[in-house]
């Protein structure tokens, strides 16, 4: 979708896909908080805050002549698309550490799966809500993907499965959006696929062995 729309905080000026992405974090943290237990809601939080740390401060790496420059552009700026996918990975390493780390039992894998799906599900409602773009790819944004996190949501418990479906189903959203396959929200959903097989991998070895290595 188009950033039509920009929210001014202060002296802060946001574009409505970042307005989206917090909102989003903070719903789906109050969803983890309610829906599971306080454990997982803060797993989630870290995660978050990593992504939006490296998000934030990645423009070091995309324009570090302007920020050697002017080093408020810190406070203003982010990385873009390349600080997307950089935070990304980060969020998905730090969430495959902890599962690496304390090996997530079957509430951990539904929570995490919620959470993906949740934050990307979330983020494409209110980035169509917040702007202006053509009705037809708005609806079918809307009614694909409540339709497919419903689903899974409701009948699907296995991460990798899970995933895969919602992938495919943004992957058919992103074809009737305005950049298509080539935004930002295809890659990261594909990333955060393979991170759900990693995570469904070592939950799949721990039950194999009893829980030991």
């Amino acid at each position: 979708m188009n950033n039509t729309e920009w929210f001014s905080i202060r002296t802060l000026t946001l574009p409505a896909t970042a307005v989206a992405l917090l909102v989003a974090f903070f719903i789906v943290w109050l969803v983890l908080r309610v829906q599971f237990t306080k454990r997982w809601a803060e797993v989630y939080g870290d995660v978050v805050f990593t992504f939006i740390l490296v998000w934030k401060f990645s423009i070091i790496i995309t324009d570090f002549k302007a920020v050697i420059a002017q080093p408020f552009v810190l406070l203003y700026f982010n990385g873009g698309t390349i600080g997307v996918f950089l935070g990304t990975i980060a969020a998905s390493l730090q969430l495959w550490r902890k599962n690496k780390k304390n090996r997530f039992d079957a509430t951990g894998i539904t929570a995490c799966t919620w959470a993906i799906i949740l934050t990307q599900s979330i983020y494409q409602w209110l980035v169509v809500l917040l702007n202006d773009n053509q009705t037809s790819s708005e609806w079918i944004t809307l009614i694909v993907l409540s339709t497919v996190t419903i689903l899974i949501l409701w009948k699907i418990t296995v991460i990798k499965r899970a995933l895969f479906l919602y992938t495919i189903g943004l992957m058919i959203v992103a074809f009737f959006q305005p950049h298509g396959f080539w935004q930002p929200a295809v890659g990261v959903s594909v990333l955060l696929l393979i991170v759900g097989i990693v995570i469904q991998h070592f939950a799949d070895v721990t039950k194999l062995f009893g829980g030991k290595e």
